[in-house]
């Protein structure tokens, strides 16, 4: 379980930094704005829902919070917002709790996918037709 959380934490923060690098504050601004709408949070609610009851060891769920943590300190480093971090540390959080339960999830896959394609998810997503795991690998 620790080497598949391992390798997603390797690859969403390397294709975080490069999503990250030169944005603007009006860049964020229409980010949070894009993901605030229904169109966005009300299918990131519905994720979450499916998931958030299921169990996860202590320990696993400790190594998830300390790479959130990570993830926000980064991006508030880099972006000086701290709604942008939330957001993000969250996604990592989801995407995460699909790949350790084994659900598949094809908009949670294309969250996933869009940051993997250097992109801070909002709005419309990236499509892609891959399972989580094989995003991963």
């Amino acid at each position: 379980m620790t080497e598949k959380i391992n390798k997603l934490e390797a690859i969403f923060n390397d294709a975080l930094k490069t999503a990250l690098s030169g944005i603007t504050p009006e860049k964020i601004d229409n980010i949070l704005d894009n993901r605030d709408s229904a169109e966005f949070s009300d299918v990131w609610m519905k994720a979450y829902q499916t998931i958030e009851e299921k169990f996860t060891d202590e320990e696993t769920e400790d190594r998830i919070s300390d790479i959130r943590k990570q993830i926000f300190i980064s991006v508030f480093k880099t972006t000086g917002s701290s709604d942008l971090p939330a957001y993000i540390s969250d996604d990592f959080g989801l995407i995460c709790s699909y790949s350790i339960h084994q659900i598949e999830n094809d908009w949670v896959n294309n969250l996933l996918f869009t940051y993997l394609n250097h992109q801070i998810p909002q709005g419309e997503l990236l499509r892609t037709k891959k399972t989580i795991k094989e995003l991963i690998q």
